[in-house]
């Protein structure tokens, strides 16, 4: 067994800590260790600067910022394919993002989850435009009280338990306490609601299934399966906060919401037509027919419930456009002290759907006709944290402790 280690000598945090600059227009990953002879490889306390100017394009043929796996065991990161080859991965205290952009295909997940028995907690991860954390399937794996914010750009989904690939196995996995933070006004409007310069948004807070990524239904009656999602805490600007379909044997519940939040997205250009049409935006969203022995509760307090509706291809939807009064004040941009204290019951909720049980403003209902939002174009997107299959792209990932072993 070989040991590599990479580190700043006394584990320094902050700026104090090294950086590493990924430099040529053709070079994406930083620190590679998922070749053979490689056990025991550790990365710890670096920064990655993926080194992506404003509006440059991604180089889609490399790889992440950091690969870690293979044929290894003990290392602090993984990296795999197909069925599950690793285990007891431990990804903590990391601060990811911005990743990728939201132009069409320019995504990028913050962390790609595809090894089983392992730890995901304590990351705070902004603006990962495709996944802030997707578990590709990962038995008796635990992700819990992650911070995600969507702040400057379109996030498609937050915590995402849906890839049926490899195996669609989240046996005993338990997706927890995690805290979402959808976009919020960066400028005043009417008392509830103002303008978002960047037209930031969750298109879906926690997706199940995979139905609710993919309109086509490319993986047929396959569902994801075996898991507990429980105590995550939703506030901000949301096309939905969940949208549960195409799974089996899950138990969802005590999901909450806190502060202001708003349910904003409008049908896009994708979106599916005639029987398959996604349900309107809505804070909850269950398929009732696609979903096998799951139960499904929220807590007594709670201001929404669950509606039954298509749930397929969730991900079309679009925000309004930046000038609309469609956001939530919040999270300390401008007006935010009319933020809830963190009950998740007051402050102030409005949706577009049909389950606005506590609306005090209306957005309109979405405008099938209505074109996509226009893209941001001042932002950044390279590639960064990949772990297990998935590729993950950003412009600065903060690399805190990692103890992963395959």
């Amino acid at each position: 067994m070989s040991e590599l280690l990479l580190f700043n000598e006394g584990y320094p945090t902050g700026d104090a800590r090294a950086v590493l600059v990924v430099a040529g227009f053709n070079q994406s990953s930083a620190v590679s260790a998922s070749g053979t002879t490689q056990d025991s490889a550790a990365l710890r306390h670096i920064i990655i600067n993926g080194n992506r100017a404003a509006n440059e394009s991604i180089y889609k043929g490399g790889g992440g910022n950091i690969e870690f796996g293979g044929a290894n065991s003990n290392q602090r990161l993984v990296f795999s394919e197909g069925q599950l080859n690793c285990l007891n991965a431990t990804v903590q205290y990391n601060d990811i993002g911005p990743c990728g952009t939201d132009y069409f295909q320019n995504w990028a997940d913050g962390i790609s989850l595809s090894c089983s028995a392992s730890l995901v907690q304590n990351n705070e991860i902004t603006d990962a435009t495709d996944g802030g954390i997707v578990v590709f399937g990962a038995p008796f794996s635990t992700v819990r009280n992650n911070t995600i914010k969507a702040k400057t750009r379109v996030m498609i989904g937050v915590v995402d338990v849906k890839p049926w690939k490899p195996i669609g196995n989240y046996s005993h996995t338990v997706v927890e306490g995690n805290t979402i933070y959808g976009g919020f006004a960066t400028s005043m409007g009417n008392e509830t609601r103002g303008p978002q310069e960047y037209q930031a948004m969750i298109k879906i807070g926690l997706a199940l299934g995979p139905d609710a990524w993919f309109s086509d239904q490319r993986f047929g009656s396959n569902k994801s399966f075996g898991g507990v999602i429980q105590d995550n805490r939703f506030s901000g600007a949301f096309a939905f906060g969940m949208g549960i379909t195409s799974a089996k044997d899950f138990i969802i519940q005590n999901n909450t919401f806190f502060g202001n939040t708003s349910f904003i997205g409008n049908y896009g250009p994708n979106c599916t037509t005639g029987d398959k049409t996604p349900h309107p935006s809505d804070p909850l969203l269950e398929e009732e027919s696609t979903l096998q022995n799951t139960t499904i509760s929220v807590p007594a307090s709670s201001p929404f419930q669950f509606v039954n509706g298509t749930a397929i291809g969730l991900t079309c939807f679009v925000p309004p456009e930046s000038a609309s009064y469609s956001w939530p004040y919040g999270d300390g941009q401008v007006n935010s002290e009319q933020t809830d204290k963190g009950n998740g019951t007051s402050g102030t909720s409005t949706s577009t759907g049909s389950a606005s049980q506590t609306s005090m403003a209306s957005t309109g209902s979405p405008n099938r006709n209505e074109s996509a939002a226009k893209r941001v174009t001042d932002l950044p997107g390279v590639k960064g944290l990949l772990l297990a299959i998935a590729w993950a792209m950003s412009q600065l990932i903060t690399i805190g402790d990692f103890i992963v072993v395959i």
